[in-house]
């Protein structure tokens, strides 16, 4: 059972890992640039203040509505999977990895639409 935990966490982690630096490539798209902090192997305690803090400014961008809510969903989704991460990992349990699975998913989509608008969008 412990092989089967252990697989689905390193699964969660290399998630949370892809999420934060399309998170990271998002931010250096927007209007108003945001720079997070880009290493492959950034602990949570520097990425988790940097996503709260895009989320927060996330209105302030200018952008259209659904691209605002895009981003700041993504922001939330990313850490709420980060948090249950953290729970599975001092306490699995399976309900946390499906949350935290979910949660990346969501976050995936939003922000994948976001870079898709502003793809499209890009001043020339």
């Amino acid at each position: 059972m412990a092989d089967r935990e252990d697989e689905i966490m390193e699964g969660l982690a290399h998630s949370i890992s892809f999420i934060y630096t399309m998170l990271v490539d998002i931010c250096g798209a927007l209007p108003v640039r945001i720079g997070l902090p880009a290493d492959q192997h950034i602990p949570a305690s520097d990425a988790v203040p940097a996503i709260k803090r895009v989320s927060e400014v996330a209105h302030d961008q200018p952008m259209g509505e659904l691209q605002t809510m895009q981003l700041y969903s993504g922001c939330i989704h990313l850490l709420a999977a980060i948090d249950l991460y953290a729970l599975c990992a001092s306490r699995y349990e399976d309900t946390r990895a499906e949350g935290a699975g979910v949660n990346l998913l969501h976050a995936e989509q939003e922000l994948k639409s976001l870079a898709l608008w502003l793809v499209i969008n890009e001043a020339d």
